[in-house]
């Protein structure tokens, strides 16, 4: 299957319009009364446009955008919506419970323990069994969550939200009128 990424380039303006309005959703909704319905089913739809908006900042990668600041927006504002409502879910006890659960369930179906193993009861050996990598994986992932938690506050909160969401939809304006908000800025 071949999949066309240009389709993205070619409307990177209505693009970064369309997250720069599910990004600065809070300030428009209350700004923009007549339309305030769309832009709450904009930002209802937020995290989809995260993902649209990183997708489109790879499409662009290759291609001739009007500058580098572009894809570096399109990817900033992207997480930003993708870590907002992902950030409050405990991946690390989720994907440790997972992999705790596959190593005792495998040892379980296919390594099958006697009664007892050296006095030991072997309901307590599958208990380790799960606990010891769960909580190893926890460890590891919960740094790694930690971390993104604290990028997602950063980029959600909402000054960051809406400065980058007023910035998209005015580079996205500037790029249907052919030039670029950060070539006016950088001259």
């Amino acid at each position: 299957m071949d999949l066309n990424l240009t389709i993205l380039a070619d409307n990177l303006a209505y693009i970064l319009i369309l997250g720069g309005v599910a990004a600065a959703s809070s300030l428009l909704e209350r700004t923009v009364k007549p339309l305030s319905w769309i832009v709450k089913i904009i930002s209802s739809f937020g995290f989809a446009v995260g993902i649209l908006l990183m997708v489109t900042a790879a499409a662009v990668w290759s291609s001739s955008v009007p500058d580098a600041y572009t894809q570096y927006l399109l990817i900033g504002t992207g997480l930003a919506l993708v870590l907002k409502p992902i950030k409050d879910i405990p991946w690390a006890a989720l994907i440790a419970l997972l992999v705790g659960g596959v190593c005792a369930g495998y040892v379980f179906l296919y390594l099958t323990l006697p009664e007892t193993v050296f006095g030991i009861s072997s309901q307590l050996i599958y208990l380790i069994i799960f606990l010891v990598p769960a909580l190893l994986v926890y460890m590891l992932f919960k740094f790694i969550e930690d971390v993104l938690r604290l990028i997602g506050m950063i980029l959600a909160s909402k000054p960051v939200a809406i400065t980058l969401g007023l910035i998209c939809i005015a580079q996205g304006i500037l790029l249907l009128l052919d030039t670029s908000l950060f070539t006016i800025l950088l001259k």
